[in-house]
């Protein structure tokens, strides 16, 4: 182990961002972010399926009807 490395609290001096690794000081690596990853308009298909959620409990608890 380098002593000259950690500070004294135990955490890496050249590293201490959420970004690192907290036992080495070794930084992640980064990954490519794009607006248009991931699947479209999950938010709305999300909404959609816990409103029928609620809505399918309502009606069996005869809250609707």
């Amino acid at each position: 182990m380098d002593h000259d490395r950690y500070g004294l609290d135990g955490m890496p001096i050249s590293c201490r961002g959420a970004d690192c690794d907290p036992v080495t000081g070794i930084a992640f690596p980064k990954t490519p972010t794009s607006e248009n990853g991931g699947i479209p308009h999950l938010r709305v298909i999300l909404a959609l399926m816990m409103i029928a959620f609620v809505g399918f409990f309502a009606w069996q608890t005869h809250m609707l009807g």
